[in-house]
């Protein structure tokens, strides 16, 4: 009999899926640069790279970079500044993506897009979560250092502007709860004389009632 209990639970686990992680799937246009202030390595050139994460709210810091090839062949890889996404609370075992929002069809589109990209984050119903803008960097592309006489390259910072516009957070569709059944309550005679005699006494009537009640529960 022992033995047949152990192989039924062996079997079980066997059936059982085990999730340790968070699955997130991101597209090449999207490079992620750290996850809960770990710095990630990614390839430039790359597919796209599923990641796991994990479960409850992650921090996911991010850029937009897309490769560009023009007529006379040369090119143009543009990237943007660091965007960090908070995400909600991820269930474990589940699968999520992230994806541009109005991605840029063109690189003339994709010139003003990574001056503030939107990012947003779905999950496998393609449900939107959360909505995440970058800073505006078209004012300020570039930060002239005049001690040192360098121009330096805002898009290599990994951490997060401080003037990153609010994350837009949604909540997913709440059914419309059913009415609750009817409550059938039967009304004897004594409960109706009671109910009109409380009706038109008056409020110092009530009162003494209600001092007797309670005097009554003692």
């Amino acid at each position: 009999m022992k033995l047949r209990i152990l192989a039924t639970v062996a079997a079980f686990c066997s059936m059982t899926p085990v999730f340790a992680a968070v699955n997130l799937t991101v597209p090449e246009e999207i490079k992620i640069i750290a996850v809960n202030e770990q710095e990630v390595s990614a390839s430039i050139l790359r597919a796209n790279q599923a990641y796991q994460l994990d479960a409850g709210s992650n921090s996911i810091r991010v850029r937009y970079q897309e490769y560009f090839e023009h007529w006379d062949n040369s090119h143009d890889i543009l990237k943007s500044g660091v965007v960090t996404i908070k995400t909600p609370e991820l269930k474990e075992g589940e699968s999520y993506h992230l994806a541009l929002i109005n991605a840029p069809k063109n690189f003339e589109d994709a010139q003003k897009f990574k001056d503030q990209p939107v990012v947003a984050l779905y999950d496998a119903k393609n449900q939107l979560l959360v909505q995440q803008s970058g800073a505006n960097d078209a004012a300020k592309p570039w930060f002239q250092n005049s001690l040192v006489g360098k121009t330096v390259d805002l898009t290599t910072k990994t951490t997060a502007p401080i003037n990153q516009p609010a994350a837009i957070y949604t909540q997913p569709v709440v059914p419309i709860a059913q009415a609750a059944p009817t409550t059938t309550v039967n009304i004897t005679t004594t409960d109706q004389q009671l109910i009109q005699l409380w009706q038109k006494a008056s409020k110092a009537e009530r009162q003494k009632f209600m001092s007797w009640l309670g005097a009554q529960s003692h």
